[in-house]
């Protein structure tokens, strides 16, 4: 039997800048998704709105990062059968598709005292907490950014932190169709191969069964409470 990742049983009191929101917006359109997440930093950042981490998903597509990526097109860009996207995220070009898990914190990182490289570290030790309650041993690997199992890439991270609020964060593979990502080399990395949870346990999970877990995984990293919230994508 998995268990659950081992939580310390102590009942603080939660000070208001320990407490965030969390979102659950199911599977949304990238444009949508990103330009809902780049006003919700801005009030974020004005101190409008609170603090809040949403997960969701995609339809296919593809994005590019600040690094470019487009040279690391297998195919011509026509015949992606997905749209590729530019970003203002870290890193390079990647996937995101049904069935991966994304993963968006949008925190207020310069206050809570870490920097942009510990962050990125934060997100990897929240997908490793997160898929080790699933019997999976994920790890780093020196120079390459996300979380691997072996020599296998099963989530990525790129980021943006403006005016010291954090955008974008990480994508983790759990049920993800990883023949799209054959028409790429993604993150630019040659010869890394892709892998998923299901992939890695060959067990029939799902999204939302691994939600719960990764959010648990997240407020124990960064020593938050996550506070449910709905959020209507169509409103401002």
């Amino acid at each position: 039997m998995v268990r659950s990742p081992t939580v310390t049983q102590v009942a603080p009191v939660f000070e208001r800048s320990q407490i965030a929101q969390v979102a659950r917006l199911g599977c949304v359109e990238y444009a949508v998704a990103n330009q809902w997440q780049i006003q919700r930093a801005r009030q974020v950042t004005l101190g409008s709105r609170p603090e809040i981490v949403a997960l969701l998903e995609h339809p296919p597509t593809y994005t590019q990062g600040r690094r470019g990526g487009r040279e690391h097109l297998l195919v011509p860009e026509l015949d992606l059968g997905a749209p590729l996207i530019d970003t203002d995220r870290g890193g390079d070009l990647t996937f995101h598709g049904p069935g991966q898990l994304i993963v968006w914190p949008i925190l207020r990182i310069r206050e809570r005292g870490v920097g942009i490289a510990q962050y990125v570290r934060l997100l990897e030790q929240s997908v490793i907490a997160a898929v080790a309650s699933f019997g999976v041993v994920g790890g780093r690997v020196r120079g390459r950014p996300g979380v691997w199992v072996s020599d296998r890439k099963l989530a990525s991270v790129g980021v943006r932190v403006q005016a010291g609020v954090s955008r974008h964060g990480l994508a983790l593979n759990v049920s993800t169709d990883l023949r799209w990502f054959d028409a790429i080399t993604a993150c630019g990395i040659v010869g890394a191969e892709t892998t998923s949870l299901v992939g890695e346990t060959r067990r029939e999970l799902t999204v939302p069964e691994v939600m719960p877990r990764l959010e648990q995984a997240i407020e124990h990293a960064f020593g938050l409470r996550l506070a449910p919230v709905e959020i209507d994508l169509n409103q401002p």
